[in-house]
Formats: C-alpha cells, sequence, structure tokens
C-alpha cells in the first residue's frame, strides 16, 4: 500500500516510559488531531474528550512540563517527538484492538473503537507485536483509519477524495470511514458502505444536501455532509493499479 507519512521523527520503543492511561488518552487525541502544521486547539481536544476547555488547558501545561508537548497558549499545542510517539503507539494499539475484536470475536465496528479504548491502555510492547502477528499486520482498522506503524510513525492514505468529490458515474472504492458516532456506523453498515466497497454517485441534490449512491446496485441517499466524511481511492488512481496488477 503506498502512503504518505506525517513528519514525527520515530524513536526506539524497547525502553517504552510507563505515563498513565489518562496521559496516554490525551497525547492519542493530540496525535489523531494534529496535521503536522497548525496547533491543536484546547477546544479540539476538549470535545473529542469531552472534557470542560478548563481541565483541558490545564493538563496540558503539565504535559508540556514533562515534555509531551510545546503549548503555545491560545493557539494550541504541538506533541514534541516524544509526546508524539507515545500517543501514536497508543493509537496503533487501539487500532489493533478494533481489528481484533470486530474480525476475530466479531463485535460490530460501531461499538469497536469504544472497547478498543479500554484495552489500549493494557497492551504491553511484546503483546503489542504478537497481537499484530496474529492479525497479519493489518494496515488500517475496521474503519479504514491508518494504523500507525510500530515504530509510532504515521501514514495517510494516498490518491484520497472525498466521497463529495466523486464524479457523477465513476465507480470507486471506499477508502476511510471518518465518523465514528455509533448511530451512523450502525446506517453505514447496513447499506454496506465500508472500507473496501465499490460504489458510484448517482445524483447530487445541493439545494436539499443530499446525494444519491449506488452500492451493489442498490440506491441509498445519504447527507452531504456525512459524504465530506467518507474518503474513496481517486478514480484514476484506481484504474491506474489496476493496469499495473494486469501487467505483471
Amino acid at each position: 500500500m503506498n502512503n504518505s507519512a506525517l513528519k514525527f521523527p520515530p524513536s526506539p520503543i524497547s525502553h517504552e516510559p510507563e505515563v498513565s492511561p489518562n496521559v496516554e488518552m490525551y497525547l492519542k487525541s493530540v496525535v489523531r488531531l494534529y496535521d503536522g502544521e497548525e496547533p491543536v486547539s484546547t477546544s479540539a481536544i476538549a470535545q473529542e474528550l469531552a472534557i470542560s476547555p478548563a481541565s483541558v488547558s490545564s493538563m496540558l501545561k503539565k504535559l508540556d512540563a514533562d515534555g509531551y508537548v510545546i503549548h503555545e497558549g491560545r493557539h494550541g499545542v504541538v506533541p514534541t517527538p516524544e509526546g508524539a510517539r507515545i500517543g501514536a503507539v497508543t493509537l496503533r494499539r487501539q487500532r489493533l484492538a478494533e481489528r481484533l475484536l470486530v474480525d476475530h470475536l466479531g463485535l460490530s465496528w460501531e461499538i469497536a473503537g469504544i472497547e478498543a479504548c479500554r484495552l489500549e491502555h493494557a497492551i504491553s510492547p511484546a503483546v503489542e507485536a504478537k497481537l499484530a502477528a496474529f492479525l497479519d499486520n493489518p494496515q488500517t482498522c475496521p474503519h479504514g483509519h491508518p494504523i500507525p506503524h510500530a515504530d509510532g510513525s504515521l501514514w495517510r492514505h494516498d490518491d484520497a477524495i472525498d466521497l463529495m468529490d466523486l464524479p457523477l458515474d465513476v465507480p470507486a472504492n471506499v477508502l476511510e470511514v471518518k465518523h465514528d458516532i455509533p448511530e451512523l456506523l450502525k446506517f453505514l453498515g447496513e447499506i454496506e458502505l465500508r472500507p473496501g466497497a465499490q460504489l458510484t454517485v448517482k445524483r447530487r441534490e445541493p439545494a436539499a444536501g443530499l446525494l444519491t449512491i449506488d452500492i451493489d446496485g442498490r440506491e441509498h441517499t445519504i447527507s452531504a455532509q456525512l459524504a465530506g466524511d467518507i474518503l474513496v481511492r481517486r478514480p484514476e488512481a484506481a484504474a491506474r493499479k489496476a493496469k499495473t496488477r494486469h501487467l505483471k
């Protein structure tokens, strides 16, 4: 799988420092929200963790003092290399746990993330390595989110566009569903809109904010807002990849 890495310098993980689950959760959120350039705002972290901005601000100052983030006042925070590594490894363990829960224990994908959050803090480096091998080193979680590499480096899908930007009647494969709201994930699962599914956009209704899509010969209507949070492989990239496979 081709991918593009974010600029987080990796560091060895053989001597992993002991940090609290609370610190891991904060650093995981910072890593999830950080785009590699702009500081992550306090309000964004507060929203993700469902914690008051005042409590988040206090914790971020502590993380700054401990060397895990650089606090830039009202502008937010950026992770240090060590903070980014801890956050990414925690995220990796969550997403590996999601694969185990969904692929091997039959848990539904709409609640797998919640359950995996409870497991991630109990997964040691040794268990993580065994779990990854058992799962055959998956690249993504059931929702299509990239799983960070073992060294803590991150990557993103190449050749991806929002479903909203897919031309009409052009087939494309779903790469990632960014939503983590259980009710929405349940709906998407019911219509088989999951990573790996092939779909086409049949109609757009801009005034109503709706899209009609076709999956396996069945038409479904979804909101434009929801479509903006679904990544598909760019059609020309998919055609190029198929041609490469044919020539081998």
